[in-house]
């Protein structure tokens, strides 16, 4: 009996140490918000998403690391931008009770010294545009993806544009190892070989998975 007892115990005990309490949002601003517990394994987020003309979104919330965060303790900045669209991410994700109170900041989107090639427009197959980079992206990045126009021929679509480290990081690590390629140096994504299907598509997915 008292060895039931004992297990019993540690479990409780494992299962309230996992189960934070993490603050959530309740209003569309998020300036309110209020502490919820979060379902066992779960971790504290706050995020700070800037989507273009759709404006700023603030979220705080119970999520796991790989929704939302490259690691723990430290803010993840996404950052993505082609010649027609641009989106950007903070995020911190931490594993204590009440950790994600603090609203992060927008970041800048001041051009900054890198230039990448870009399209000007979905229907571009050239894509030979230079582009100004904009806040903490120090990367370009390259990928296209092989569609079917309804008849036998294939075309590749291809997407180009200026990125942070941590959104390559994280697209070349997780989303798409083979296909997402990213490197240094002005211009430099004219060179790379050439997967995704357009930077719309990518900026969804940084929005879904980083919600």
């Amino acid at each position: 009996m008292n060895l039931i007892l004992n297990i019993s115990f540690t479990f409780l005990l494992l299962y309230t140490v996992e189960s934070l309490q993490c603050y959530t949002c309740m209003s569309e601003e998020c300036n309110e918000t209020m502490l919820q517990t979060c379902s066992s394994g779960d971790i504290c987020s706050t995020s700070t998403k800037q989507l273009g003309p759709l404006g700023t979104r603030v979220s705080k919330e119970c999520s796991s690391i790989e929704e939302s965060c490259v690691s723990l303790a430290t803010t993840t900045i996404l950052s993505v931008s082609s010649g027609y669209s641009h989106a950007s991410n903070t995020a911190y994700c931490c594993r204590t009770d009440g950790c994600n109170l603090k609203t992060l900041s927008v970041l800048s989107d001041k051009p900054n010294t890198l230039q990448c090639y870009t399209c000007n427009s979905k229907e571009d197959r050239v894509c030979d545009t230079t582009l100004k980079c904009i806040g903490v992206e120090d990367h370009c990045f390259n990928f296209t993806e092989p569609t079917h126009d309804g008849s036998n021929d294939e075309e590749n679509v291809p997407s180009l544009g200026c990125a942070s480290a941590d959104f390559c990081s994280l697209f070349e690590t997780h989303y798409l190892p083979n296909n997402f390629q990213c490197c240094k140096g002005n211009l430099c994504n004219k060179a790379l070989g050439m997967s995704l299907k357009s930077p719309l598509v990518l900026l969804g997915v940084l929005v879904i998975s980083l919600a």
